[in-house]
């Protein structure tokens, strides 16, 4: 399983928001887009009042969690955005082109009796 370390893609972020420059370039834009997969994989369960994740993608295994449904959410497209190191600046842009949970899955996390599940997410213009 790979470790991904949240506390070097915080100083990445702050790196960039203090040195970066803001300007955003379609075409890369473009191709941080392109670099997000449309095969991914969650399965999760519910630990008390945390949601714990395994996001499976590109052959590798990833671990998040998150305390709500949509919360959950975030940090899995935070996760992908960390994995296929695509830039805040881009990041940003691309919040329009999310993946999400189906509405009957996205449901399930957000019912508290629901204990475990998965599911893959798919590419989607619409934030939960």
């Amino acid at each position: 399983m790979s470790v991904l370390s949240p506390l070097k893609y915080r100083l990445s972020l702050a790196k960039e928001a203090l040195f970066g420059d803001n300007e955003i370039i379609y075409e890369v834009l473009w191709c941080n887009k392109n670099k997000l997969p449309d095969d991914v994989r969650v399965s999760w369960e519910r630990d008390d009042e945390w949601i714990v994740g395994k996001v499976n993608v590109g052959g590798h295994e990833y671990m998040t969690q998150a305390r709500s449904a949509r919360e959950f959410v975030e940090m899995v497209n935070d996760l992908l955005y960390a994995v296929y190191e695509i830039p805040h600046r881009y990041a940003q842009k691309l919040g329009s082109y999310r993946l999400l949970p189906n509405k009957e899955e996205f449901d399930k996390l957000n019912n508290a009796a629901v204990k475990k599940s998965s599911f893959n997410f798919v590419r989607s213009e619409a934030v939960a």
